[in-house]
């Protein structure tokens, strides 16, 4: 019995399990998943059983032997679906991450987001690398290194930015957008953002918050 649902939500375990099988290159799903989860998301056509040598189980067969689950297509975009929120919330406005495309190895650069993701899964981010704005995929971005985070919690502290990353002020803020705002308060910000391109925004931990002005002119000769 068919039971599949535009509104159909995969519950975590199973976004858990879409989202592996997405990053499989067979798009297989992990062989210790449980069988009764595997049962539903076949029933709403996430997954389709195939044989041992990859081909598709037909309804009607007689095989006995081992089979395998895999994404069918309409698998694969919900998978995709959700790995973007996933992505997403990892790799929010202002936090740090590694850029390691597909057909490299080891990431290439460290990066600050600027920009939610567009149409095509792609955001904007400071390069540390080429000091500038430089476009990528989402599913490029991983957790930064230990050696590349500095140490202490996250704060509502935020540095504002050149565009080649230069910290020109510190504000407060819960989110991006009010660390725009707040941003846009200070006097003749308006005009500087004009003037250097737009403001870059990273949220800073309690290790990088200066605590004089010294400091922030301090910080701002080390960035450039």
């Amino acid at each position: 019995m068919t039971d599949i649902s535009a509104n159909a939500s995969p519950s975590p375990y199973q976004r858990d399990l879409l989202i592996a099988a997405l990053q499989d290159h067979a798009r297989r799903l992990p062989a210790d998943a449980k069988g009764a989860t595997l049962d539903l998301m076949r029933r709403r056509q996430w997954i389709r059983e195939h044989r041992a040598d990859g081909r598709l189980l037909g309804t009607s067969t007689g095989h006995t032997g081992f089979t395998h689950f895999r994404l069918s297509h309409l698998g694969i975009r919900t998978a995709r679906k959700y790995q973007r929120i996933q992505l997403t919330r990892t790799h929010a406005v202002g936090t740090i991450a590694a850029y390691r495309p597909a057909s490299t190895r080891h990431h290439k650069d460290i990066v600050a987001v600027q920009s939610r993701p567009d149409a095509d899964g792609s955001v904007e981010v400071l390069s540390s690398q080429h000091r500038r704005l430089i476009t990528v995929a989402l599913t490029d971005l991983l957790p930064a290194p230990p050696t590349a985070v500095a140490p202490g919690e996250l704060t509502n502290a935020w540095a504002v930015m050149d565009q080649r990353g230069t910290w020109l002020l510190i504000v407060e803020g819960d989110t991006h957008s009010a660390a725009r705002r707040a941003a846009a308060q200070v006097p003749d910000a308006r005009a500087r953002s004009q003037s250097t391109g737009g403001f870059l925004y990273r949220r800073l931990r309690s290790s990088e918050i200066p605590s004089t002005f010294a400091e922030l002119h301090a910080a701002a000769r080390r960035s450039a």
